[in-house]
C-alpha cells in the first residue's frame, strides 16, 4: 500500500532505504523496485499532460484576445469613418466602410477557428468585446443608410460563410450590448448634424433614441449587470440630444442661425475630446 503526501515547500520521495528528491510528488513506502519507478513516471507524465493542456489554453486565449483587440480597433476606425458622412458624400463613405467591413469579417473568420464547438463558451468572454464593437459600428452604418435599427438576423448574416453556415455565434447579450453602445454614436451624430445646420436629422435621431430606450426599458436587467450600466449611459446620451433639440426648437429663434450653429459646433468639439478620453 503506497501513500502520497504533499509538502508546500519541498516534495520528497521516501522509501525504506533512502530519501530521494523527486520534483512534483511525495511518495511514501514501496520496496525501491522497478514498480515504484514506473509509478512515479506515470504521475510525472500525468502532470506533464496537465501542464501541456494549461499552456495550450493560455496560448489559445492570448490569440483570441489579440485578434479581439485588433477587431475592436478596426471597428472604432469604421465608426470614425462613418461619422464623416456629415462632411462627405454618402456614396464615397459607404464604399470606404464596405472595404473595412470585409477586412474585419475576415478577422472574425480567423478567430472562429479557436472558438469551435464547446470552446466558444469557454472563450466567449475574450471575443465578446470585439463582437459588441463591430455590432455598434454596423448598426450605426445601418442607421445612416436606412434610418432603421439593424436586426439580430441581419447581424448574423455577417457571421455566415459562403455556404450560409454560421462560423461564429452572436449571442443575444452581445447584440443588446452592441446596440446600447450605438446610442452614444447617434448622440454624437445628432450634435454634429446640428453643428452643420441639419436640424431635421438631429430631431429624427432624438426620436429614434427614444424608441430604442423604450425598448430597453421593457427588459428586466439586474442592477450589477453590464447591460444595466450601458443603459444608464444610454439615458445620458438621450438627455444630451433632447437638450440640444430643445435649445434648437425653443431658443433657436432667439439667436441668428450662424451664431447658434457656432455654439453647437463648440459643444461638439468638446464632446469629441470627451469621447477620445472615454474611448
Amino acid at each position: 500500500m503506497h501513500a502520497y503526501h504533499i509538502n508546500n515547500d519541498n516534495f520528497f520521495l521516501k522509501n525504506k532505504m533512502t530519501d530521494t528528491l523527486i520534483s512534483g510528488v511525495v511518495y511514501v513506502g514501496g520496496d525501491g523496485g522497478d514498480g515504484d519507478v514506473s509509478e512515479v513516471e506515470k504521475i510525472k507524465n500525468s502532470f506533464s499532460s496537465f501542464r501541456d493542456a494549461i499552456d495550450f489554453h493560455h496560448d489559445r486565449r492570448e490569440r483570441i484576445i489579440k485578434i479581439s483587440r485588433d477587431i475592436t480597433s478596426q471597428s472604432k476606425k469604421l465608426i470614425y469613418t462613418a461619422h464623416r458622412i456629415t462632411h462627405k458624400p454618402l456614396k464615397s463613405i459607404l464604399n470606404e466602410v464596405t472595404t473595412k467591413r470585409i477586412e474585419i469579417i475576415d478577422m472574425f473568420k480567423q478567430v472562429s477557428l479557436d472558438l469551435e464547438g464547446s470552446d466558444f463558451h469557454r472563450y466567449h468572454k475574450s471575443i465578446s468585446p470585439a463582437i459588441q464593437e463591430y455590432i455598434e459600428a454596423i448598426s450605426f452604418i445601418e442607421y445612416l443608410q436606412n434610418g432603421t435599427l439593424i436586426s439580430k438576423e441581419k447581424v448574423d448574416i455577417d457571421f455566415k460563410d459562403e455556404e450560409g453556415s454560421q462560423f461564429l455565434i452572436v449571442t443575444n447579450e452581445d447584440y443588446l450590448l452592441g446596440i446600447a453602445d450605438l446610442t452614444g454614436e447617434l448622440m454624437r451624430h445628432a450634435i454634429n448634424c446640428i453643428g452643420v445646420g441639419d436640424h431635421d436629422r438631429a430631431i429624427k435621431i432624438c426620436k429614434f433614441l427614444r424608441d430604442i430606450k423604450s425598448g430597453y426599458d421593457i427588459l428586466k436587467i439586474p442592477k450589477r449587470d453590464q447591460l444595466k450600466k450601458k443603459m444608464e449611459i444610454m439615458h445620458q446620451s438621450l438627455i444630451k440630444v433632447e437638450d440640444a433639440c430643445y435649445a434648437l426648437i425653443i431658443r433657436g429663434s432667439e439667436y441668428p442661425k450662424e451664431f447658434y450653429q457656432h455654439i453647437v459646433s463648440e459643444h461638439a468639439k468638446s464632446f469629441d475630446v470627451e469621447m477620445d478620453i472615454d474611448g
